[in-house]
């Protein structure tokens, strides 16, 4: 029964720190590497526990502060307040991205509040079906807009819902919802539904879901060609250019159905779309240039919205849990560690809608994408520009703690994704429950530590993945080295019978890379992060911006410190002899510049006549809205540029090579970088003093 004594049952979840197994029907074949684990047996801990507890008192836990649309109720109200967005699902989407970011933000800290907020909502809807047993409001029920790409995102909240609840009515309610009137629209989003027909598929075997995902799947390959999104867009070999956001969303249609299909030519659209992101589109901070269409080159002011974190990561979740390529995990953990946390302030109550790895300020005008010039977009506020950012960004780390764990194919436990948490799991072997510590201050640190505790031993197969990037791993069991054989792949596996207090250490050393940009760049990374100046930061609250609140403001933040400067190193000495690393203590909330239990020291020389650029006049894209004859939206078009007057100032690029060398002062001094995700003002791509 749906929700009956709803507190009461998550509670006992809570309580039991459920160890369980979301079982998949047995009459399908899965072609997946990694299978899901329930919510409730993962416990995040350390600097992940930290940023959910922000979240959850931050805007995942009040977003009603910034405004319209999320002061108002849309999915669980019959009534909700008049809808002003002139694509009526709008308001619909950004509530399903919250709705499902905080489910997954109360399930993973055990806050039965924020749990039973969220999915009231949730469980309205799914108590008020129509006669065929549509789900949602009506008029999205036969809309020429593509509405129900809204449906897409809001079921993500019911995936985690019955994730931790184990729910089957959950899941007959919505495979009622899609067969109950087997919807067709091949609208380019509203495609991401098959994600949804697919996962409940996978867990109630009803072939009938099976058939009609792939019905959508190739009408859509046939109908559309070579348009965005299909098999054959997505194997061009060639920049993208359509909305950044959409191409992550439709990216993971292929490997979800060849996850259950097994057709290697579905895999391929999904292997490529990515590759093409890697070749053309990938910003230093691990995510793709997305200001709102994808763009190239991938210069020093290109930028991203913050939705693209949640949804380029969310896209690879699924991709390395079908394929098991350890790539995908590498991407993961770039994106999470240096994009996720620097577009979002350290009290999780201001966020921004653009942004990028060189921005020496953020306020109210000082925007330099095509798209929103001399905007608030790039300024951290609760509602910055556009509402999908504020509502997405409740996502990101719940997400990623969701998929720290799996289960393997084979009923092993696999440690995919490194952050301090814990694990309750129950060995389909032996039937013993298993609790595994991770103690680390990864990414901050080469060392992690699992500790094992188990009523019995057991014998089993613990997995765990030595990233890409690392060279010479070392791995310990209960002290004593462990051979690690480089020549295999990055996944290695130790079996053996675990007994109480068992550890097992894992030392990733980590080496200083420089990587050079289309603009003649560098930028430093080592191991998994990507450093930055460490700009001091002048925060100012705009009490000019009608959604600033007393308890969540709006902020224009200033550059305190010089931000000009070139990377002068020596080419014929090693990178790792030339910088100092200094380290402080662990702190809770590690991701300030303040806080950063990592810097580095780095040589550099000061660019003289790099300034700020002042203009008293714009040229910023136009776009509008492509109507049909009815007046309902179907597209956006860019319709030249529109001619902006006022006093605004925007993050340089970088200085011409021919002209640097004049621009330096003579003096090497060393300069501070700390991790990308501590900053929110940074110079991470610097001039390139090196090579002149």
């Amino acid at each position: 029964m749906l929700y009956k004594n709803l507190l009461l049952v998550v509670s006992c979840l809570i309580l039991l720190s459920c160890s369980s197994e979301i079982k998949e029907s047995e009459n399908i074949v899965s072609y997946s590497s990694f299978h899901e684990l329930p919510l409730t047996s993962i416990k995040p801990a350390g600097w992940l526990h930290e940023i959910l507890l922000r979240q959850k008192d931050g805007l995942t836990g009040h977003l009603g502060e910034a405004g319209y649309p999320f002061n108002s109720k849309w999915w669980g109200n019959p009534e909700p307040e008049e809808n002003i967005s002139t694509m009526k699902w709008w308001p619909y989407e950004q509530e399903a991205y919250w709705l499902d970011g905080m489910i997954r933000c109360g399930f993973l800290l055990g806050d039965t509040k924020l749990i039973a907020r969220a999915t009231k909502q949730v469980e309205y809807v799914l108590q008020h079906p129509d006669s065929s047993g549509y789900l949602g409001p009506s008029f999205m029920k036969k809309s020429p807009e593509g509405d129900r790409w809204a449906h897409a995102v809001f079921f993500r909240a019911a995936h985690a819902l019955f994730n931790a609840t184990e729910d089957v009515e959950i899941l007959t309610a919505l495979r009622d919802h899609y067969l109950g009137d087997r919807y067709s629209s091949i609208d380019t989003r509203e495609m991401v539904n098959i994600e949804t027909i697919l996962y409940v598929y996978k867990y109630l075997g009803d072939k009938d879901l099976f058939d009609f995902a792939t019905d959508l799947y190739l009408n859509f390959q046939k109908v559309k060609g070579d348009k965005a999104g299909t098999e054959k867009y997505f194997k061009k070999d060639e920049p993208a250019s359509i909305h950044g956001v959409t191409y992550n969303e439709l990216a993971k249609l292929g490997a979800i159905m060849y996850s259950l299909s097994g057709d290697l030519n579905q895999l391929e659209a999904s292997f490529k779309a990515i590759e093409r992101i890697q070749n053309y589109h990938m910003m230093p901070d691990g995510v793709n240039v997305s200001c709102e269409k994808m763009r190239y080159p991938v210069h020093s002011l290109q930028s991203h919205e913050t939705c693209d974190i949640a949804d380029f990561t969310w896209t690879l979740y699924y991709l390395l849990k079908i394929t098991g390529n350890p790539v995908y995990a590498d991407m993961i953990e770039k994106a999470i560690f240096n994009a996720a946390p620097s577009v979002v302030d350290s009290s999780f109550k201001a966020v921004q809608y653009f942004s990028s790895v060189n921005q020496v300020l953020a306020d109210k005008n000082s925007c330099h994408t095509p798209q929103g010039m001399g905007s608030a977009a790039m300024s951290y506020r609760p509602n910055p520009y556009t509402e999908c950012c504020p509502a997405n960004v409740n996502r990101i780390f719940p997400n990623y703690a969701s998929n720290l764990w799996c289960e393997s194919s084979d009923n092993e436990i696999v440690a995919l994704l490194y952050a301090p948490s814990k694990i309750n799991w129950l060995s389909q072997k032996s039937k013993i429950p298993v609790t595994i510590e991770e103690i680390t201050e990864y990414p901050f640190s080469d060392t992690i530590t699992f500790i094992f505790s188990t009523p019995n031993s057991t014998k089993f197969s613990f997995v765990f993945r030595i990233p890409e990037w690392c060279k010479k791993p070392v791995v310990l069991v209960n002290g004593r080295h462990f051979n690690v054989d480089n020549s295999k792949n990055a996944y290695r596996s130790i079996e053996r019978k675990y007994t109480n207090g068992d550890k097992i250490q894992l030392v990733f050393p980590q080496q200083i890379s420089v990587h050079q940009s289309v603009d003649n760049g560098l930028w430093l990374e080592r191991g998994p992060l990507v450093y930055s100046l460490a700009i001091e930061e002048d925060w100012r609250i705009d009490n000019s911006d009608l959604k600033s609140t007393i308890d969540f403001p709006a902020y224009n933040l200033y550059a305190a410190s010089k931000w000009n400067y070139a990377l002068s190193f020596s080419k014929s000495i090693p990178i790792e002899d030339q910088v100092s690393i200094e380290r402080k203590p662990m702190t809770s909330n590690p991701w300030t510049i303040g806080s950063s239990p990592i810097s580095l020291l780095v040589p550099a020389r000061e660019v003289i006549g790099w300034s700020l650029i002042n203009c008293s006049s714009i040229e910023e894209e136009h776009w509008l809205p492509v109507l049909d004859n009815d007046g309902n939206v179907v597209d956006w078009e860019m319709k030249g540029y529109l001619s902006v007057k006022g006093n605004f100032n925007f993050t340089p690029p970088i200085p011409e090579t021919a002209k640097l060398k004049e621009m330096l002062l003579p003096q090497v001094e060393r300069i501070k970088l700390v991790p990308y995700g501590c900053t929110k003002l940074r110079i991470t791509v610097f001039p390139d003093a090196v090579n002149l």
